[in-house]
């Protein structure tokens, strides 16, 4: 079996057994007793190279393009030390400008950063920590300068597709037989249109599946505040092809916590018409808990800095028993301890660790 057929047959199946004994065996070590005193936590967290929307990510992305290699896996380690034990690079790429080195000719001309490939530098110190990577594909890219940069509607240009497979089989290529691969996450976030299942069976079926094989798929789309069917909800999630379900819980939507419980509620009635369905068709349903909050800016945009406390505690409380999995968006830049080599965020974001550090210790 060449390299090739390796990762289209082998990295995914590996993943997935990892994945799963994993967890198994950090169950067994930690036995229903010790479970039942630890206060649920958050356990996996999107991180970004850059951010595609620069605007929400004001308090971060401009520092860490000029981060040294130290910086980045200073910032896995701290993700490590309060329990986050998978990541999720949610860019790798912007249209034709990939976020690592080597693929010139496939990908496009990289974009340069302070260190020579973060992406990497990342992905070792994760691998020597023993945690999970997924690594963000699917971007709109060429699609948003054309169209409606959330509806997506057909037609769509071949191009889009074969770029993005392109993208998938570079980063196999990488860290497929990493012990630290997780999968691939698809950075296009849906809310479950007809033409946004349309536009994921394509992708995956007719182009990622051919070159990634059996590599699992996450997803994190829209809340599901308004589903109520979950079986349909299921039959589109298994036309899609994913295999792991992280819909956002729009806890961070608001400054009203009103408002925003209100839509994490509803979001958790969601997960539990979904669960069962999800779990009969095979596929993982975690939760995105966001940590977030807004800070407007003079030209009507809004910047995201730490969430209360309070407020991610409920959040924390209300989605844990409904999913396997809690991961949030984000500790970088959001809930970051700030220091010498961690160097970013809103003084919220280290504010906001430090509570939630309290709360692990079950102040």
């Amino acid at each position: 079996m060449d390299r090739r057929q390796f990762l289209q047959r082998g990295a995914g199946a590996v993943a997935a057994a990892a994945f799963t004994a994993r967890d198994t065996a950090v169950g067994a070590q930690q036995g229903p007793d010790a479970a039942s005193q630890a206060p649920p936590r958050i356990t996996g967290s999107f991180f970004d190279l850059i951010h595609v929307n620069w605007f929400d990510a004001a308090y971060w992305t401009d520092t860490c393009l000029h981060w040294t290699e130290a910086s980045w896996r200073a910032l896995i380690r701290d993700m490590h030390e309060i329990g986050i034990d998978t990541i999720i690079c949610g860019s790798t790429a912007f249209w034709g400008r990939p976020l690592f080195p080597g693929y010139e000719k496939t990908v496009g001309r990289p974009v340069r950063f302070g260190c020579k490939d973060p992406l990497r530098a990342c992905s070792d110190e994760a691998k020597q920590l023993g945690m999970k990577v997924f690594y963000g594909i699917g971007f709109r890219g060429r699609v948003s300068q054309v169209r409606d940069y959330t509806r997506m509607e057909p037609p769509w240009p071949d191009v889009w597709f074969r770029w993005n497979t392109a993208l998938a089989e570079a980063i196999l290529d990488q860290y497929g037989a990493w012990p630290s691969f997780g999968g691939l996450y698809i950075a296009y976030e849906i809310d479950f249109q007809d033409h946004q299942v349309e536009l994921y069976d394509k992708l995956i079926h007719a182009h990622l599946r051919p070159v990634i094989g059996k590599a699992p798929l996450l997803a994190s789309p829209g809340f599901l505040g308004e589903v109520d069917d979950g079986a349909k909800l299921a039959a589109k999630v298994q036309r899609m092809g994913i295999d792991i379900l992280a819909p956002q819980d729009y806890g961070g939507r608001s400054n009203s916590m009103d408002e925003v419980m209100k839509m994490v509620r509803a979001h958790a009635r969601g997960l539990g018409l979904v669960k069962q369905p999800l779990e009969k068709i095979g596929v993982k349903l975690w939760s995105n808990c966001e940590l977030f909050s807004f800070e407007p800016s003079p030209d009507g945009r809004a910047m995201c800095i730490g969430g209360p406390i309070d407020r991610v505690r409920q959040q924390i409380a209300i989605e844990t028993p409904l999913v396997e999995k809690l991961i949030c968006y984000q500790y970088q830049g959001i809930m970051n301890r700030r220091t010498e080599r961690v160097d970013i965020g809103h003084p919220s974001a280290d504010a906001l660790y430090k509570a939630y550090r309290e709360y692990l210790a079950g102040r």
